[in-house]
């Protein structure tokens, strides 16, 4: 905690959220590890399959979650009850590129997928260590190229085809991953994104001096660069605008959809948000930055503690419809 964030007096409920995921971290079997990378992975994994679970679970009822092969690729289809058929979302998760999953994201994706009308395709990409940059981001391309030819119905969508509505949404590594999913389509000529959305997105990994964060007990500097240095092979590069998209080309961000940033004031990483949205407002992209005050990284996640939880995934239903 800086010297910023010690003369702040938390709301209770960022001080539970905090002492929640310090508990999970610290119940993370660290036994026979001595590496810090390979700790870190270890934490990230014990921590993610139950990181919001603060309070009450939302209730699912009525909403259907189906495994399916995205085009080689492992994803979850969820389904609301009542679809839009011409809207769908690929949505990919966040976990540092280490940890995560699509039944991890169920609270997430459920209750976006109610609030939008839109079946939402999350991608089950490959994890580092094991599969290193750029193995997540190939899956998250071809998962995003399968969802534009197919609906969860299982019939095939015409790509392009005017009454549909494909948005591309990701937070924290997963807001890396969309943002530089549209960087290769882009690149090759292809289909992209109606919208675009960006939670918390780790967009600047080149350890920048002054991404601090005002009070942010989660997406800490030094997590942050231990997820990029498990993410890429030893020689790769931090300043790869694949891996810190805020590094693209003018020519290529020009031509990114309508995007929306989601970030809280006290957090690290409302440093990238705020200098990717600079960049795609200089390329004359219609750009949303929205900062929400004292809450914890993806709070989305926390919808029985905190009501901005459902707030900001309202904000981003509402982003999505055509």
């Amino acid at each position: 905690m800086n010297e910023t964030a010690a003369k702040r007096e938390r709301r209770p409920e960022l001080d539970r959220a905090f002492a929640h995921l310090a508990g999970l971290a610290a119940s993370a079997d660290l036994a026979g590890i001595s590496d810090p990378l390979q700790q870190f992975v270890a934490i990230i994994r014990t921590l993610m399959p139950r990181y919001g679970d603060v309070g009450p679970i939302p209730s699912f009822e009525g909403v259907t979650f189906t495994p399916v092969d995205a085009g080689g690729v492992g994803a979850e289809w969820v389904i609301p009850p009542d679809p839009d058929p011409a809207r769908r979302i690929v949505y990919t998760h966040g976990g540092g590129w280490v940890g995560g999953s699509p039944d991890g994201y169920r609270a997430i994706t459920g209750t976006l997928a109610r609030l939008s009308r839109a079946a939402i395709l999350v991608v089950d990409y490959r994890l580092a260590p094991e599969h290193r940059f750029p193995s997540g981001l190939e899956d998250c391309v071809n998962a995003f190229r399968w969802a534009a030819l197919h609906g969860p119905d299982g019939g095939r969508v015409h790509s392009g085809d005017a009454s549909t509505h494909l948005s591309l949404v990701g937070d924290s590594a997963g807001g890396n991953l969309a943002a530089a999913t549209c960087l290769e389509l882009i690149a090759g000529g292809e289909l992209v994104p109606d919208r675009l959305v960006l939670i918390a997105g780790t967009l600047d990994n080149q350890s920048p001096a002054d991404r601090v964060g005002i009070d942010d007990q989660i997406a800490t500097a030094e997590s942050l660069d231990a997820g990029t240095a498990v993410y890429l092979a030893p020689n790769g590069n931090p300043s790869d605008h694949l891996v810190s998209p805020v590094n693209a080309p003018r020519h290529l961000l020009a031509k990114f959809p309508p995007t929306l940033l989601q970030a809280s004031s006290i957090e690290t990483l409302a440093y990238d948000s705020r200098k990717f949205a600079a960049r795609l407002e200089d390329a004359g992209v219609r750009t949303n930055l929205s900062i929400w005050p004292e809450l914890p990284h993806v709070w989305h996640a926390f919808l029985g503690l905190f009501p901005e939880a459902t707030e900001a995934l309202r904000e981003i239903a509402d982003f999505v419809k055509p």
